[in-house]
């Protein structure tokens, strides 16, 4: 009865939990001004770090500890024992034996990137899209990055259209969404190598090692998606992929090792040059890694480590101008303290009703982190500790990104935030149903009738007939491409590719949106600079004028944090037009910033109302 009791006492904390849910609450904070979500609901952001720490993190400790407790014949947690979890043990097989299967992969991904359909990507999201239009305008025109734009997403990911610029001399839609598509292509790339990783540490024979390798592999590789890059995996999770190579890599791999601690050192400055996101999710897997490296006595590696961040943070002070480096640490600031409160959505309790994605979710982390426990330290599990490390580094990577999900939970934050806690799953029930099987007498004897005869038949036919499955889009492809269309793409890439960049951004906007832009370029032609007050970021790119403060996004003037130093800048290049209000209002709350309102209704009077875009012009004084 004993071994039960891990998982029995577990579940009961995580039955509390959900029963204690909406209990599992901090006082409101009242200073907070931000109208949002949490406002309206005096909901405290912290609340769901709470909840999900009574969920996961509590049920997941209990069954640790009743676990290593309770069972005898398992590894140790302690770090000095001979019995150590993840003692270095020399094992005698030889793991670099999936080379030729990860070329393949690396193959059928790049073809499968030709055969994208670039026509589906010649669209417009006035709101979402545009994010990436105007910043690298704003630099274009100011010669500044930080003190022309203050970055919503990040250095790298508003400005995809500088990178572009920068090698060709130009930049479009068209052209920032292909450049999506690489991030995305780069992120399929990661993932054959993780899989690498992950199953040459296996302990299975040659061949059921490469029948694992190539079925998780083709599992995984359908988590990513071209057509939809707020799937398991977006764009911007590609530098956090590479991240965590180079982590497990440096953990479990000699070569090398100070040079991989000082490029991962190198990632506290790189990662918040990316998307900001990214930035703080890498930073605090940092502080994490410093502290096992201190638990564990690697003091050469911590040294490196320390080495790469002050270095790289070295060289940023002495290269960037001391106005772009207070610009840089202020737009840093502004996102960690205003995003919870100006996005936040409260995540649904789990089993309450329409809450089967929320739900699933954690129960799906929940699950990984119970079995990978089992995997860290039962002597029944025949994985290297290479393995072990890899498999943590993942879990852990995953369990972090999740804070996105917690932070606005909607389905596609849940979804985008879920790709690395996913796949620990996925090869975590493979593995187990793998190994099961060849443990079965009856599967042995027929494996190995199979084998004996057929095995470089089996070796090529499953990857054959699974490659025409995922190139088909059958077992990869939301979108049902046919096979055809596949092909023609691929055939007519270069020329698809020539018309999605060179495309001219004006074909996109159509109706009222067209209209509007061509009413707001006729008002502002003697205005140097644009300041909208709605949800309609494509105005100053299609326009071809900035904006006249580095608030490009009105949802970013908010009072008590960035109100006033906008109407101090707005002072300085007071427009003769400006929008004041449109049907685009996504994000946009008035009561944040009532001061700039009030300054616009002292300096500026109602002009005309153009088809539900009203426009206000500058008073004579």
């Amino acid at each position: 009865m004993k071994k039960y009791y891990p998982i029995i006492i577990s579940l009961l904390l995580l039955i509390s939990a959900v029963f204690l849910w909406d209990q599992l609450t901090l006082p409101y904070n009242e200073n907070n001004k931000i109208v949002g979500e949490y406002f309206n609901k005096k909901f405290n952001p912290l609340n769901e770090i709470i909840r999900f720490t009574f969920f996961i993190i509590l049920p997941s400790l209990a069954y640790l500890i009743v676990y290593l407790k309770v069972d005898k014949s398992i590894l140790s947690f302690k770090k000095n024992s001979l019995n150590y979890f993840l003692n270095n043990k020399k094992n005698k097989k030889e793991f670099n034996n999936l080379n030729f299967w990860t070329f393949l992969f690396v193959v059928l991904i790049f073809f499968e990137f030709l055969a994208v359909d670039l026509s589906r990507f010649q669209a417009i999201d006035t709101f979402h899209d545009t994010v990436y239009l105007t910043p690298p305008f704003n630099y274009l025109t100011y010669k500044s990055f930080f003190n022309s734009t203050l970055y919503d997403y990040g250095f790298a990911g508003n400005n995809l259209g500088l990178f572009f610029n920068f090698i060709f001399g130009f930049y479009s839609l068209g052209a920032i969404n292909f450049l999506k598509l690489i991030l995305v292509f780069l992120v399929k790339l990661s993932l054959i190598f993780i899989s690498k990783k992950l199953v040459e540490y296996v302990k299975f024979d040659l061949l059921i090692k490469q029948l694992f390798f190539i079925i998780f592999t083709f599992i995984i590789l359908s988590l990513p998606d071209y057509y939809d890059q707020t799937s398991y995996y977006s764009p911007r999770t590609s530098l956090y992929l590479l991240f965590i190579i180079l982590l497990g890599s440096a953990l479990c791999d000699p070569k090398f090792k100070e040079i991989k601690f000082f490029i991962i050192g190198s990632f506290s400055l790189l990662s918040l040059f990316w998307w900001f996101d990214i930035g703080f999710y890498i930073n605090l897997l940092l502080f994490l890694l410093v502290i096992f490296l201190l638990i564990h006595l690697k003091w050469r590696s911590l040294f490196f480590l320390l080495f790469g961040a002050l270095f790289a943070w070295t060289n940023f002070f002495l290269i960037f101008p001391s106005e772009e480096i207070n610009s840089f640490f202020e737009n840093i600031k502004f996102i960690f303290l205003t995003t919870d409160y100006l996005i936040g959505l409260e995540y649904l309790k789990p089993f309450s009703e329409g809450s089967i994605r929320w739900t699933r979710a954690l129960l799906i982390i929940y699950l990984s982190c119970i079995i990978l426990i089992n995997f860290n330290f039962s002597k029944k599990i025949n994985i290297d500790y290479k393995a072990k490390i890899f498999l943590n580094t993942i879990f852990l990577s995953g369990v972090v990104m999740f804070k996105s999900a917690l932070t606005r939970s909607d389905v596609s934050h849940i979804k985008y935030s879920s790709g690395l806690y996913t796949t620990v799953f996925i090869f975590l029930i493979l593995y187990l149903i793998i190994d099961n099987l060849i443990k079965n007498n009856e599967f042995n004897k027929f494996l190995n009738k199979m084998t004996s005869k057929n095995k470089k038949k089996i070796l090529i036919f499953l990857p054959i007939f699974l490659s025409i499955l995922y190139l088909s889009g059958i077992i990869n492809d939301k979108n049902s491409s046919t096979f055809q269309n596949k092909v023609n793409n691929l055939i007519n890439f270069n020329q698809n590719l020539s018309i999605l960049i060179k495309t001219d951004d004006l074909e996109y906007l159509k109706g009222n949106k067209l209209l509007a832009y061509k009413r707001y370029k006729e008002l502002s032609k003697n205005d140097d600079c644009l300041q909208f007050f709605s949800d309609d970021n494509y105005f100053p790119f299609f326009i071809k004028k900035p904006t006249c403060t580095r608030y490009y996004l009105s949802n970013q003037i908010i009072n008590n944090f960035s109100e006033d130093e906008f109407i101090a800048a707005f002072k300085q290049k007071l427009p003769d037009i400006i929008l004041y209000r449109s049907p685009s209002n996504l994000l946009l709350n008035r009561r944040n910033l009532p001061g700039a309102i009030n300054f616009i209704k002292e300096n500026y009077i109602f002009h005309e109302d153009y088809n539900g875009y009203i426009f206000y012009k500058k008073k004579s004084f």
